[in-house]
């Protein structure tokens, strides 16, 4: 068995609702595309990036690894892994690179599956036990009559769990926010907060202080991710968990998390683990440390992923971002997800996306 063709693509996909947290604005996902085959066997794999130019310098590192992969074993995932990180050790393991590494993982893992006519998560050894899932978008461009009607939809659409943004220029108003969506919402409803990285030290312990009354599920990312020691302060000011993990790149990005307490719940991310790869990785990290995880996005492979992990706890669910780029979305019922049991990741790029697919190498 020998990669044959490697064909790349970019698709940019308009969001249902533009995108608005205290650091990121925008209107579509923009993504670059890769299919890699072998005897008549295809896998796929994807990487976010939010805009144009960022998703066209994944797919010239996608064209770069083509040379690479071309004729080599593609059941051979972590040789491969680590051929293409040593390929970029002079420019980084991180950013650009790691989205295309990632990009490339997950595509040879749908390949693997797909050839032994298996789901991922069974290759993989997990479970298809259902695990509860949370919708969002909550965003802070979201007037607060239009955040209420949000949050009441999801709760009425089976979800038992609703996250919405904070990390406005004064954190009192979200507060408030937080407050308002909170009493509206059934007491079994459970509310998630996310900052994005938006508040100083200063404003998130005293925000954070604030809302620890309410019994909120978590508050995700309260500081910038780089300051681990201001995390680890809020974290260990208050009684509401502390969720990140999501913004690091590689196991390496986890460590510090764990070691400074920074974090109760770890949220891997797909494309900043090295695909499905690191993202097992990075899940036995936390389980060594007791710590539950959650995926960040990329819920049509993350799901398969959790799947495999005892430590899993919840799944992040972002509606009307791949509307269209996949053939069908997640099959979400009463709020909770299994993984599919068709082959790989069960899912593929429709017909409109995969038509940007172009062979290189």
């Amino acid at each position: 068995m020998r990669i044959d063709r490697i064909r790349v693509g970019y698709a940019p996909v308009p969001m249902r609702n533009p995108m608005r947290t205290a650091i990121h604005s925008t209107t579509h996902t923009h993504n670059a595309l890769v299919e890699i085959s072998t005897d008549g066997v295809t896998g796929q794999g994807a990487a976010l990036t939010l805009s144009p130019g960022q998703a066209q310098a994944v797919c010239r590192v996608l064209e770069d690894f083509a040379g690479l992969l071309h004729g080599t074993d593609p059941r051979n995932i972590r040789g491969l892994a680590a051929q293409l990180r040593q390929r970029v050790s002079l420019t980084g393991q991180s950013g650009i690179s790691m989205l295309a590494l990632s990009a490339i993982d997950t595509a040879l893992w749908d390949l693997h599956a797909r050839a032994a006519d298996l789901p991922l998560y069974q290759m993989l050894g997990g479970s298809p036990a259902a695990l509860p899932v949370y919708a969002q978008p909550g965003w802070l461009s979201l007037s607060e009559e239009e955040l209420l009607t949000e949050a009441l939809t999801v709760q009425e659409q089976g979800f038992g769990h609703y996250k919405m943004r904070v990390g406005s220029p004064d954190w009192r108003h979200d507060v408030e926010r937080v407050s308002r969506v909170r009493e509206a919402l059934d007491p079994a409803t459970q509310l998630l907060v996310d900052a994005n990285q938006g508040w100083s030290r200063v404003q998130a312990l005293a925000a954070a202080r604030a809302l620890d009354d309410l019994g909120l599920f978590w508050l995700e990312e309260p500081v910038d991710v780089n300051d681990v020691a201001g995390m680890a302060r809020v974290a260990a000011a208050i009684q509401t968990p502390v969720a990140a993990g999501e913004s690091v790149f590689g196991t390496e990005g986890m460590r510090p998390l764990i070691e400074h307490d920074a974090a109760a719940v770890l949220m891997p991310d797909l494309q900043h683990c090295g695909g499905p790869t690191g993202f097992l990785l990075a899940a036995a990290q936390a389980q060594l440390a007791g710590l539950p995880i959650s995926n960040h996005l990329f819920i049509e492979v993350s799901i398969h992923l959790l799947a495999t992990c005892p430590n899993a706890y919840i799944v992040e669910y972002m509606p009307g971002w791949w509307d269209d780029l996949f053939h069908r979305p997640p099959d979400i019922r009463n709020g909770t997800l299994r993984p599919s049991d068709d082959p790989g990741i069960g899912v593929r790029f429709r017909d409109d996306a995969e038509a940007t697919l172009v062979t290189v190498g």
